[in-house]
């Protein structure tokens, strides 16, 4: 294993082009965008709008080989989307409704006063050598010293063990239309 450093603007491109890898078979991302070129496109103005605000806050954890990365964002931090609404227009017609419902119910489901993982995300090449629970624990170590809450949603069924050994316990499960069933989970203050 690699250490786990803090990224900065200069290794924000590897943490997207990272992002684009892990997540081409994620549910969620797949449903928002099922075309392959949109899905790239369009995945990388997400990944890079969550990049820059996690890095701004010194909140993007990554190993120094880039096979990992966690965006985190802080308690009260008010993640911007803007940049994203470019995007939409690429949205599926006919899943554009359940997707807006997907949206909203994120918004309406994270609490505040938490810390907030928006995405982690494994090279492919390298799933199952415990990337994501190196990530996660020296995330949540930090976390635990301050004495705050952990939030995340998932989308991907495989994840959901990963996220319960570390703590997180289902709140709530959503689904929309044909869209994936969606978990969000919280870990409670240590």
């Amino acid at each position: 294993m690699t250490e786990i450093k803090k990224y900065s603007q200069q290794d924000q491109q590897a943490a997207v082009d990272l992002l684009l890898l892990a997540f081409s078979s994620d549910p969620l991302q797949r449903f928002l965008m099922p075309d392959p070129s949109i899905y790239f496109n369009n995945s990388a103005i997400w990944f890079n709008n969550a990049a820059s605000q996690s890095i701004s806050t010194q909140s993007l954890l990554g190993l120094q080989d880039n096979s990992g990365v966690a965006i985190w964002f802080p308690p009260n931090y008010p993640v911007q989307f803007e940049a994203l609404e470019e995007t939409y227009k690429d949205l599926p017609v006919k899943s554009r409704e359940d997707i807006y419902k997907y949206f909203n119910e994120f918004e309406n489901s994270k609490p505040k006063d938490v810390w907030y993982l928006e995405y982690l995300g494994v090279d492919p090449n390298n799933h199952s050598q415990g990337i994501g629970t190196q990530l996660l624990q020296k995330s949540l170590e930090e976390i635990d010293a301050l004495h705050e809450e952990a939030y995340l949603e998932s989308s991907n069924p495989r994840n959901m063990s990963l996220y319960e050994r570390h703590g997180f316990e289902v709140v709530k499960k959503f689904q929309f239309g044909d869209g994936p069933p969606i978990h969000t989970m919280l870990r409670e203050a240590r």
